[in-house]
Formats: C-alpha cells, sequence, structure tokens
C-alpha cells in the first residue's frame, strides 16, 4: 500500500441511520478499510441502527452524532445524499474547518420525491408552495449539490441524471460462493431485502404461480393472502440474507420501471452475483450495466417474460452457467479492491 493511499480520514455524514443509507455507509466503509483509511460516520441519532446491520459490530462503532469533532479530524467530510441531515452538516463542517465536501449519491431518492428533471422540480416546488408545503431545505440542498465539485455516483444512470460524477457501486467483499446448484428441477427462488412497491414483489408472486415448480422465499412478514409455495421469514440481517442467497437456486430483482427502479443499483443484486446464483432482473440500465450479460433480462413489471424466463432456469447447466458468469463479475468489479482506485481518486 502505497503512502498516498495509506493514513487518510474521512468523515461520512449520513442523515438517518435507522435507515438503509446506512447500508450504502456500511458499502464505502469496506471500501475505505480497503484502503487502510480511518472513517467516521455521523449521524444525528445512532441508537438504533438500520435493523440489517446490527451485527456489524466493527461497522457500528464507527458511528458517531458528534460532527463538529468528525469535521475537525477528518481530511475530507463525504455527505451521503443531498439531503438535509447529511449535505448541509457536511458543508458546515467543511466551511468551519475549510475541509473539501464530497457528495455521495446512491439512490434517486429526491427525483422520486419531487421529479427527475430541474424543470418538474422547481413546477413541483411552486405546486407544494401554494399548497403551504415547500420543502424549501431540500430544494436549496439539491441546488447547492449542482456546485459540489466531486460527486460519488452509485451506477451509470445517476451519473447521467446529475451530470457528472465518478461511479462507486456498492461493494462487497469476496466470499465463498452459495451451494452448488441442485439437479432438480423444481426451484427455490429468493427475494431478499425491504419489501418496497417499486421492488416488484407482486410481479414476483404472480409469475412464481403462472411458472410452476417454484418455492419462494421472502425477507418479510407473511401477509394475509400468502401461499403455500411462499415461505416469508421476516425481516433478516445482512448475515442471514447472505445465508438466503446462497441456499436458494435464483435470485430475482424485479424493479419496476418508476423514477427509483429506473436510477437503483440494488446492493441485493451484487450479493446474488458474489454468491455465484442465478439471477433474472428487470432490463433497467444499472441493472444492466451491473450483470453485464451475466444474467437473464426480463422486460419490468411484465409477469410473462418472467414466467418464460423462471421456466428456463429449470435446467440446472443454465443456473450453473450464469451462477459462474455473475460471480465472476462481482469479483472483478464489486469488491473493495476493485472499486477502491476509483474512491481513493475521487477522495485525494
Amino acid at each position: 500500500m502505497t503512502a498516498a493511499r495509506a493514513g487518510r480520514r474521512v468523515a461520512f455524514f449520513v442523515f438517518a441511520a435507522d435507515e438503509n443509507t446506512l447500508g450504502r455507509a456500511f458499502s464505502l466503509w469496506l471500501t475505505a478499510e480497503a484502503l487502510g483509511w480511518e472513517s467516521r460516520f455521523v449521524a444525528p441519532r445512532i441508537d438504533a441502527p438500520w435493523p440489517p446491520l446490527a451485527s456489524e459490530q466493527r461497522f457500528l462503532e464507527q458511528l458517531t452524532t458528534d460532527a463538529d469533532g468528525a469535521g475537525r479530524w477528518a481530511d475530507v467530510l463525504v455527505a451521503l445524499k443531498p439531503w438535509p441531515g447529511s449535505l448541509d452538516v457536511a458543508l458546515r463542517q467543511g466551511a468551519r474547518y475549510d475541509k473539501r465536501v464530497v457528495l455521495d449519491v446512491d439512490d434517486p431518492d429526491f427525483e422520486a420525491a419531487y421529479g427527475e428533471s430541474l424543470r418538474r422540480q422547481a413546477l413541483n416546488f411552486v405546486e407544494l408552495a401554494g399548497r403551504g408545503k415547500p420543502p424549501l431545505r431540500a430544494y436549496r440542498l439539491r441546488y447547492r449539490a449542482r456546485t459540489i465539485e466531486h460527486v460519488l455516483i452509485s451506477n451509470p444512470a445517476l451519473q447521467r441524471w446529475y451530470g457528472r460524477g465518478t461511479i462507486v457501486p456498492h461493494t462487497r467483499v469476496a466470499r465463498a460462493p452459495g451451494r452448488a446448484h441442485s439437479e432438480g428441477t423444481e426451484i427455490e427462488v429468493a427475494f431478499v431485502g425491504t419489501v418496497a412497491d417499486h421492488k416488484g414483489i407482486g410481479v414476483l408472486r404472480r409469475a412464481a404461480v403462472s411458472a410452476g415448480r417454484v418455492r419462494l422465499v421472502v425477507t418479510a412478514d407473511a401477509p394475509p393472502d400468502a401461499l403455500p409455495h411462499e415461505r416469508w421469514i421476516g425481516r433478516t440481517s445482512l448475515a442471514d440474507g447472505l445465508r438466503v442467497i446462497d441456499r436458494c437456486d435464483v435470485v430475482v430483482i424485479a424493479s419496476q420501471p418508476w423514477t427509483y427502479g429506473a436510477g437503483q443499483l440494488p446492493a441485493k443484486l451484487i450479493d446474488a452475483m458474489m454468491a455465484g446464483r442465478a439471477v433474472v432482473a428487470s432490463a433497467l440500465e444499472p441493472i444492466r450495466w451491473a450483470l453485464d450479460g451475466s444474467g437473464l433480462l426480463v422486460a419490468p413489471g411484465d409477469v410473462g417474460p418472467l414466467v418464460e424466463a423462471l421456466q428456463r432456469l429449470r435446467s440446472p447447466v443454465l443456473r450453473a452457467e450464469l451462477g459462474e458468469r455473475a460471480r465472476a463479475r462481482a469479483l472483478s468489479r464489486f469488491t473493495p479492491d476493485a472499486i477502491a482506485p476509483a474512491f481513493a481518486a475521487a477522495l485525494a
């Protein structure tokens, strides 16, 4: 490790530690660790961190509420998302201690809430102002984000929307692949992560019924209409979610083509690739880029193509082939060591 890479101190500012932006913080921490850098993660509250990371004690030890101390200590400040509670705090500390501020954008949160284009955002602001609900702080920060020189972006779709930025995707430490793909034609399909509207769980459930010979595992509490072939196991930790992925035959990422789905790189996709699972996913720009031909892509929101893909994956040969290609792609592109050079250059 060169002297230029070692010894840096980075303060990351998170607007909330109890939701999934902490997952992005964890990813950036893994990359900083690979470089031998020290990290602190600042949030308004740290007493109830995001449940999937509850067992990651070494990471959680880096959380603090002391923004001033972290600003004074760090060489560079990174704000996770252009939101109040992260970007405004980082900018304040940067001005106070003459430290460079870098913005990290991993999801289209602002765009999903207020519109993808600047024109749409402005119109929304006027409409909300007319109803006495101007999100003024958020708009000011989004406008201020346009002037920040250094931006980290998780995927090419967001890079295009922001017009710039160094791509620093989610990262995962290299680990052993999951179990060998079974020889049977009945397949276990996993949906791992938080069930949200844009993730297409409804489409997946309908496809599993139509495809037949599919056992579906979902990391959420069972709904009232749960079916016999579905196993709802509740919300899991990161480690438990990885065990689900390791044991399944297929992972489905059924993201919908709405703003959030269209601009998000799901971290669970990287987990599935690292485990050598066969992946079926919506043909959206971030997902297509991440897989790079190592999985089956289907039209988002359309049950028919997803059914056909699941039926194709009754072939253990095809599952094994896709799993090997996906794992090779993950090892070459999404480990901390693979991502570290771009990350280090952006924060140098």
